[in-house]
């Protein structure tokens, strides 16, 4: 009867030992899971990560790209204006007629064109429009 009492205690030991190995697997089990999820959902937030850096490099590319742009038309414009400005001096030197004409007194609807404040934004422009100062035809 011992030998059956420790047969059966033996027997009882190996289960409780197969059972308590077989949940730290399944434990360890869980937690590779875990940790190959928490992998996966990381990898796909660094996938999103390096699109959006790419996106922005790129954006930033392009404005720097539209900045040069602008700036090389901005010295074409100045080059413009000075090279019409030069023009304007030079026929006003060459020409009598045009020094003559450039220094006579604006036209009064000019001059109250000029001293009209500027319109900025909606409420100034329907302001100016129901100016008490309309600007007359010259046949007035």
């Amino acid at each position: 009867m011992s030998r059956l009492l420790a047969a059966l205690a033996i027997l009882l030991l190996v289960v409780l030992i197969t059972w308590a190995l077989w949940q730290r697997t399944n434990a360890a089990e869980a937690r590779a899971d875990l940790a190959e999820q928490q992998l996966a959902e990381s990898h796909q937030r660094e996938q999103e990560s390096i699109v959006v850096i790419n996106a922005l490099w790129e954006n930033a590319r392009r404005l720097e790209n539209q900045r040069r742009a602008l700036a090389d038309q901005q010295a074409v414009l100045t080059r413009t204006a000075a090279n019409r400005l030069a023009t304007i001096e030079d026929l006003h030197r060459e020409n009598a007629t045009l020094r003559d004409w450039a220094g006579t007194r604006l036209p009064a609807a000019v001059i109250r064109l000029r001293n009209r404040p500027a319109v900025i934004g909606a409420r100034d422009y329907y302001q100016s429009v129901r100016d008490a100062q309309p600007l007359h035809p010259a046949s007035e």
